[in-house]
């Protein structure tokens, strides 16, 4: 959308019809003002979309729930009323119209906008995990307050620079009290740890076990509760990659699915799109009997010609080589781990696919630092393998860790790629089997090169 359009007053009915890969900003009229929305934060197709925006002024966050939805806006009201009465740090509330103004007008809540970090952002910061506890105290002031935040992740969680504030009243609710109160708690806990990110995960949940046992509440169960929350968890979220979400758009041309990431701006859509349709127009950098590989300096598109009646069973159960990078890049990025996550995915009846992903800049092969960097390869080597063992103990493998499948950056920092081989189990034994294969894979492939003189 051009600034014109942006600056455009749309009635809400046109607003719920916006497509949003192609748009950009909006302007509705709110109370007598316009409410120039800047930046799509969160969309929820058909339900509600959260905005950063200008309004009367100043910088504000705007949550706008679409025609037949208000009882959302509803809730999420009185749930901020109880965190503000439970002396909660929140976000202050400006203005709100939970009632709508006629059957085609949605219900919008408007919060203060509060600068700051998030809470992933804050933990990982120059103070780590230092103010986990200061995070900690938030989370027992809800409970003391007889409340629990259902969807409780980090990035729930606003850090301003002094104290954590709760960001998203929506899914805060009653906790239960009397024999259920305890059990709840550490429920509740155990959800908090399995949706932090590999690298935090462990020393967040050692925190909650010592904070556990400060409050005078057991522990003992902690680190199972928190097995089966992350598995619960990644089975759904490998589900969810395949529909439409907030995350995620979908739309049918002719016999194909196309899959893409909302947050792309519309060139970055607009070009994606026409090099998935025509891959061969980009610059070749791999041609295989089965899989090419194309791309130009800022995306890398790989094409798979897959063909025959397994092609197609796999096309149905969503299975291909395509489709399992696809949903192991969304779950590996939200499991923290550094691997580009894709961003348009092309599916044809067939079993053909083509996928897009952002090209990493300033990268090398980790096999190519091997010859000939080798001594920084060495320093490298053991980030690799701890992600291995991190991504083995919550149930995934590569598939085909060698030194070509991972890149490192400019920083050192290490980021794995064609992930077509990856999968997920919730049994302990395969879990084990398949990460002994990936670090002996990895291992191998370090030992040839061990084998070879450096290159001069």
């Amino acid at each position: 959308m051009t600034t014109n359009a942006a600056d455009t007053l749309l009635t809400w009915p046109q607003l719920a019809a916006l497509d949003w890969a192609r748009s950009g900003g909006f302007t509705l009229d709110i109370d007598g003002e316009p409410l120039r929305a800047e930046r799509v934060l969160r969309h929820l197709p058909g339900r509600r979309i959260a905005v950063c925006a200008r309004w009367r002024g100043a910088t504000v966050f705007a949550k706008l729930f679409f025609a037949g939805h208000a009882d959302e806006a509803h809730r999420e009201l009185a749930r901020h009323g109880a965190l503000v009465a439970a002396g909660v740090p929140t976000p202050g509330l400006i203005f709100e119209n939970v009632e709508g103004q006629g059957p085609d007008r949605g219900a919008l809540l408007i919060q203060e906008w509060v600068g700051g970090q998030s809470g992933q952002a804050t933990l990982r910061g120059e103070r780590g995990l230092a103010l986990a506890g200061d995070l900690l105290d938030s989370l027992f002031l809800l409970y003391r307050a007889g409340l629990r935040q259902l969807d409780l992740h980090l990035d729930n969680f606003l850090f301003d620079g002094e104290r954590f504030l709760v960001i998203d009243p929506g899914e805060v609710v009653p906790l239960p009290g009397g024999l259920r109160y305890e059990p709840a708690i550490l429920d509740n806990l155990a959800l908090f740890c399995a949706q932090a990110p590999l690298d935090l995960r462990d020393r967040l949940q050692e925190q909650v076990a010592v904070r556990l046992r400060q409050e005078g509440l057991r522990s003992e169960r902690l680190a199972a509760m928190v097995r089966r929350r992350s598995d619960r968890r990644l089975r759904s979220a490998m589900k969810k990659w395949r529909r439409e979400s907030s995350a995620i758009g979908v739309w049918q041309e002719h016999q194909e699915q196309w899959l893409y990431r909302r947050s792309l701006n519309r060139e970055d859509f607009d070009a994606l799109s026409a090099g998935l349709r025509d891959p061969q127009s980009l610059a070749l950098i791999k041609q295989g009997s089965r899989v090419s590989v194309y791309g130009n300096d800022q995306w890398i598109v790989k094409h798979y010609r897959e063909s025959g009646l397994n092609s197609r069973l796999r096309h149905a159960l969503f299975k291909t080589r395509a489709d399992i990078s696809w949903v192991m890049g969304w779950t590996w990025a939200l499991l923290g781990v550094p691997t580009p996550r894709p961003a348009m995915l092309r599916r044809c009846a067939d079993g053909e696919a083509v996928i897009a992903f952002p090209r990493l800049e300033d990268t090398l092969a980790l096999s190519t630092l091997m010859e000939e960097q080798r001594e920084r390869a060495r320093r490298v080597a053991p980030t690799v393998e701890l992600w291995l063992k991190r991504l083995g103990e919550t149930g995934f493998w590569h598939g085909d860790a060698k030194a070509q499948n991972i890149l490192v950056d400019d920083q050192d920092r290490v980021h794995f790629i064609d992930l077509d081989g990856a999968g997920f189990s919730g049994a302990s034994h395969r879990r084990a089997r398949q990460q002994a294969r990936d670090l002996k894979r990895f291992k191998r492939n370090w030992i040839q090169f061990e084998e070879k003189p450096p290159a001069r």
